[in-house]
């Protein structure tokens, strides 16, 4: 959530490229974390998966700056698929590959709040915020993390749950800032 961009930068269009490739993340979400239930032995396509997903948010960014496409509606849907795709696969691998339940809390309960701020601007003020670079590094620990458990890399996962909960937590006073300041001077006006 970098900047309150009000929609004179963005338009409401859906259908762009752009955006086709953030819903390709949130389709991809329950075949992966089927393939992480049914076992070790379907982990290198769910690995293929999580490539793929990351390739798509590498490539939605990609082409809304590219093409101008940068709108609210992909505000809005490229950090919820990211959401949706972290929060689910963290609680899959709680079940299936021994990830700590408390981390997995700890994503989920971080996306929570932070979904819940950006709805209280938007239906308040039809602010849309876009992700800072505290929210950016934090999606690639957590994926890094969420790898890490997925292909059994137990010699990386200690350092990427230390990594991620300093992370999570410099992610989420920074959106708290954010929103407390916003909403200041939203009350200010």
């Amino acid at each position: 959530m970098g900047g309150a961009e009000q929609g004179a930068k963005a338009s409401d269009a859906f259908w762009t490229v752009s955006n086709m490739f953030s819903l390709i993340r949130v389709v991809l979400v329950a075949p992966t974390v089927w393939l992480i239930w049914l076992g070790p032995d379907y982990r290198w396509r769910a690995f293929g998966l999580v490539l793929v997903m990351v390739v798509t948010d590498w490539l939605d960014g990609y082409f809304a700056r590219r093409r101008g496409e940068i709108t609210r509606w992909g505000k809005i849907l490229d950090p919820l698929a990211d959401k949706l795709a972290i929060d689910s696969i963290a609680v899959a691998l709680v079940y299936a590959k021994g990830l700590p339940a408390w981390i997995a809390a700890v994503i989920v309960g971080r996306d929570v709040v932070i979904v819940l701020a950006g709805l209280f601007l938007l239906t308040r003020e039809r602010i849309v915020l876009s992700a800072n670079v505290w929210g950016k590094l934090t999606s690639a620990v957590m994926t890094l993390l969420l790898l890490s458990y997925l292909l059994d890399w137990g010699a990386l996962q200690q350092p990427l749950l230390a990594l991620g909960v300093l992370t999570l937590t410099l992610s989420l006073v920074s959106y708290g800032i954010r929103f407390f300041r916003m909403n200041r001077a939203l009350k200010s006006r």
